[in-house]
């Protein structure tokens, strides 16, 4: 009876679990309709009964996932409303211009009719661009507009070059008209893509009209007046493409006018426009308030790596260099200042004084001779590394690096062969300002920058290059003396500086500055092995390694002194 009472009962929780999942497959399927048809309302789901303590211990039912099926698609749409039109538009045109060709070639169509074509084209386009914005199609509208521009101006274009129908100064107002229109509708529509195709079809102006007596200053002054001005609405309209593109295709043409006409006649008139454009960018990070973006403040550096590339390749090589020298001096003077203003105003300062430094740092290169050059500049540089660190800028920083790095090439460039030299004097201001630096940033950046810690670098190079330094000088005292105490001389003097580092690693406690000593310490044995040995004579060699070894035995013999 006991088996037969259990058997009900499960056959009892069968039948309730299969009510309860047609109950979930009918709640499930109606949330489906309901979505398909958009219901206001849907059907309350049947109440779910408690389950008893015999159910707990029942398999739960599966979730089963109902994939709905894909939509499918619409051929007709696609072939129809996107496709059709897209080729049927290049059959359409292909056809109008072999028209229009075959039109030609019977001289229907004479040369002021097609010129007249081109401006009603342009009218059309602009007519349709207009309504395509209006219709709320943007994209299509500004592609439009752009087009319009293009065409007229090609129109233009063949009316006076091609044609002769326009005098150059007629011609150039209508080129001048033209692309005021197109700034108006750039503004009007808030569109920076049409601010670019106006800003490229601008910079080609002067190069369409005609001229038999061109003028360097009317040619410069338009550029860079219509420049400047790109550059000012550009700001003004939050366009930051277009700003950049004002700025930077200015250069180009006049590098070709500087290539392809006379440069003695040219080179004040570039001059005077890549000037003004710098000074523009000048009083716009000083003059407004929020200079937060960077793109802005690299644009300021790159100007003026510009500016010192023209001045340099118009009077560096001339009876003129005065003026590169000048420019550099006053740049210096100028942006200084302008870092220690903007410092008191507690605003950034970062590439102001990155420029100061770059500044200086050519004109040291100009004005000095290399070993010169080498100590100045290294000194620059290692200044420049600690403003970078204490003001936090990364642009700064990686000027000082730069220019201490060029001031280090400038030293190794000159080997030091006499004790009292230029050269052993710049040898030694690269030493100490390693040192300088080492201390620096132990003191200032104790926790180092993302992880790493400048100061072991500097500490490393400093030991490196000490070394170099004392073996040029050893050399350059023992010059006089036999090949053998040379070698000898020079050996004793690696293994001198090993202990003496180990010493100091003793005195300062510092673990790594006694492993550093050791270090260098193998490193004279293997000198010793691989260089000296194959030329010295075998007294020498016995000195070497006598006192080689008894270096060694004894540091060993300290080390286990101080373990005990």
């Amino acid at each position: 009876m006991e088996l037969e009472n259990r058997v009900a009962a499960l056959e009892k929780k069968i039948r309730e679990l299969e009510q309860q999942m047609e109950q979930f497959l009918t709640r499930d399927a109606g949330a489906r309709n309901l979505d398909r048809t958009q219901a206001s309302q849907a059907t309350a789901p049947l109440p779910v009964p408690e389950p008893t303590a015999t159910e707990q211990h029942l398999p739960q039912a599966p979730h089963i996932a109902v994939k709905q099926p894909t939509p499918p698609r619409d051929w007709e749409h696609l072939i129809a409303r996107v496709w059709l039109p897209r080729i049927f538009i290049v059959v359409f045109l292909l056809g109008v211009l072999w028209g229009f060709t075959a039109a030609v070639s019977a001289g229907i169509i004479t040369e002021p009719i097609r010129c007249l074509l081109g401006v009603f084209a342009a009218a059309f386009m602009y007519w349709q661009g207009e309504r395509q914005i209006r219709r709320k199609r943007p994209a299509l509208g500004q592609v439009l507009l752009g087009g319009a521009t293009g065409v007229l101006i090609l129109s233009l274009f063949a009316a006076h070059m091609l044609f002769s129908l326009l005098p150059p100064t007629l011609a150039f107002i209508l080129y001048i008209a033209t692309i005021a229109l197109s700034v108006y509708l750039a503004i009007r529509h808030r569109s920076q893509a049409l601010m670019i195709i106006t800003l490229l079809a601008g910079y080609l102006v002067p190069f369409l009209v005609d001229s038999s007596h061109p003028n360097i200053w009317v040619f410069a002054g338009y550029e860079g007046l219509f420049s400047m001005s790109m550059m000012i609405l550009s700001l003004r309209y939050s366009f930051r493409g277009a700003y950049y593109t004002a700025f930077g295709v200015l250069h180009l043409p006049l590098l070709i006018s500087m290539l392809f006409e006379n440069v003695t006649n040219d080179r004040p008139a570039i001059l005077t426009i890549v000037v003004l454009q710098h000074l523009l960018l000048f009083a716009i990070a000083v003059v407004r308030s929020t200079d937060s973006r960077i793109g802005q403040r690299i644009l300021l550096f790159l100007s003026f790596g510009l500016l010192t590339a023209w001045v340099y390749a118009l009077y560096g090589h001339s009876n003129d260099q005065r003026l590169y020298e000048g420019m550099l001096i006053l740049a210096t003077l100028l942006y200084s200042g302008t870092s220690v203003w903007l410092y008191r105003q507690k605003r950034t300062f970062s590439v102001q004084v990155s420029i100061a430094t770059l500044s200086l740092f050519l004109w040291l290169i100009y004005v000095l001779q290399g070993d010169e050059a080498g100590s100045a500049i290294l000194v620059e540089g290692a200044l420049a590394l600690c403003l970078g660190a204490i003001f936090k800028s990364k642009l700064q920083q990686i000027s000082g690096a730069f220019t201490y790095f060029i001031g280090s090439l400038f030293v190794f460039a000159h080997p030091l062969h006499e004790v009292l030299s230029k050269e052993s004097f710049a040898w030694l201001i690269m030493v100490a300002s390693l040192s300088g630096l080492y201390v620096f940033f132990r003191s200032k950046l104790q926790d180092g920058v993302n992880g790493l810690k400048p100061h072991l670098l500097f500490m490393w190079l400093e030991l490196i290059l000490l070394l170099v330094y004392l073996t040029q000088l050893t050399n350059a005292l023992t010059r006089a003396l036999d090949y053998d105490y040379q070698h000898l001389i020079l050996s004793a003097v690696w293994a001198v500086y090993a202990i003496l580092l180990i010493v100091l690693g003793f005195m300062s406690q510092k673990p790594k500055a006694k492993l550093v000593g050791i270090i260098f310490l193998f490193i004279t044995l293997l000198k010793i092995i691989f260089i000296d040995l194959p030329d010295v004579s075998t007294a020498i060699r016995a000195v070497l390694f006598i006192g080689l070894g008894a270096v060694g035995v004894g540091i060993s013999r300290l080390f286990y002194k101080r373990k005990e």
